[in-house]
């Protein structure tokens, strides 16, 4: 296509194909905490988008190589070695470029074909934008990833057919029930991860579904909008020893449940074993509960093991995908070359006007004796030279571009 030639886009970031959740956790950041680091990049005028997700974390940017250093400090913990190694995923030009389109197209989720990427690329991009740390080159780049992603919801089977990280651990749990009865569920948090997973639920005919939150007054709405109940977090260890799966969705930056109240509570129940998936990236469950007896606990780890055996079987919305992707970076690369040829001209034409100046000044500087109606006549006759001269060279600009 010719546009990586002067493309200066640079991607560094950690994600679920190559960095387990205890190194992504370190990476992942609210949103309050997302303008905070903006702000910091734009005083130190580093144009770049921040994408912070429970399953990756990237820093895309422009220009300088700054980028890459700025992002080892920005992990929990410090500059581990780890982050040398082939667990960091780094891209330039184009090969960025293309990363981003895969990403906003579902192509890269742990999930094939997810839908909640796309918003949440459109969230840091906009959050980025507000900022002000995005160029007009890097606003092209995204705004071309995001249609890319929303022709491949529109125009393929990965968009009929919408899966999600909240869907996926819905099916998973629900395989393994075996009783005839429906299963008690408790949910925790209020946010996007937390509305997908009742989604799940309620499209599946879960009716005996509690969510628990500190902010009771937005879990009673969203519980309503999903035929469930709402009640205050602090209940969780009560309704532990009844429920049969604990869904923790929330966006704590420390663990919500410990290991000690769920040994508790598996000790007061009886019957089945507690299944408790986290969905949460840090994981807002006690890594160490997983060593109690009477408790499955999963993480978004286990999810990739255990249920993205369709990434590694093309199909034909795969494919479908690839050429939208083909499409949108041909309609891109047309987009900063021609803006790229403009600027161009726009150079060559304000050189071309200043010798036309020079030289005609010349001129009447050794015809003192003409009137100020033919002084106005070599102005003239100058700048018409000139544009005689530049208008092939513009059109075979434009062509080339």
């Amino acid at each position: 296509m010719g546009v990586a030639r002067n493309l200066s886009f640079h991607l560094i970031g950690v994600s679920h194909h190559t960095t387990p959740v205890e190194v992504r956790e370190r990476f992942a950041f609210s949103p309050p905490e997302t303008s905070a680091i903006l702000d910091l990049l734009n005083t130190n005028g580093i144009p770049a988008v921040l994408l912070s997700t429970c399953n990756r974390c990237e820093l895309y940017w422009s220009g300088s190589g700054e980028g890459e250093a700025w992002f080892h400090r920005l992990g929990r913990g410090g500059n581990d070695p780890v982050l040398a190694g082939p667990v960091v995923t780094r891209h330039e030009g184009m090969a960025a470029v293309r990363h981003l389109f895969r990403v906003c197209s579902g192509l890269d989720s742990q999930i094939l074909g997810e839908v909640e990427v796309l918003g949440q690329v459109r969230r840091a991009y906009d959050a980025a934008r507000a900022a002000g740390t995005t160029t007009r080159e890097m606003d092209l780049i995204f705004s071309a990833a995001l249609a890319a992603g929303g022709r491949v919801r529109r125009e393929t089977l990965l968009g009929r057919h919408p899966s999600s990280v909240s869907s996926a651990a819905v099916d998973l749990v629900l395989q393994q029930w075996q009783d005839a009865r429906g299963p008690q569920v408790l949910v925790l948090g209020a946010g996007e991860a937390a509305e997908g997973v009742l989604r799940a639920f309620n499209q599946r005919g879960v009716g005996q579904v509690t969510l628990l939150s500190r902010a009771p007054e937005k879990a009673g709405v969203l519980a309503a909008a999903w035929g469930a109940k709402a009640g205050p977090l602090v209940e969780l260890e009560r309704r532990l020893a009844e429920a049969d799966i604990l869904m923790v969705a929330t966006s704590s930056s420390q663990p919500v449940v410990r290991a000690a109240e769920l040994s508790r509570a598996i000790a007061a129940r009886s019957g089945s074993k507690l299944v408790v998936v986290d969905l949460a990236v840090p994981r807002n469950v006690e890594p160490k509960s997983r060593d109690l007896s009477g408790l499955q606990l999963l993480d978004l780890d286990d999810l990739q093991r255990l249920c993205c055996p369709a990434a590694a079987n093309p199909s034909n919305a795969l494919a479908g995908a690839e050429g939208i992707i083909e499409d949108e970076l041909i309609r891109l690369g047309l987009g900063l070359r021609g803006r790229t040829a403009a600027s161009r001209l726009a150079e060559l034409h304000q050189i071309s006007r200043q010798m036309a100046e020079q030289e005609s000044e010349w001129a009447l500087a050794q015809l003192e004796t003409l009137s100020p109606a033919e002084r106005e006549v070599v102005r003239e006759m100058a700048d018409r030279l000139v544009r005689r001269v530049l208008f092939p060279l513009s059109q075979n600009l434009r062509v080339e571009s």
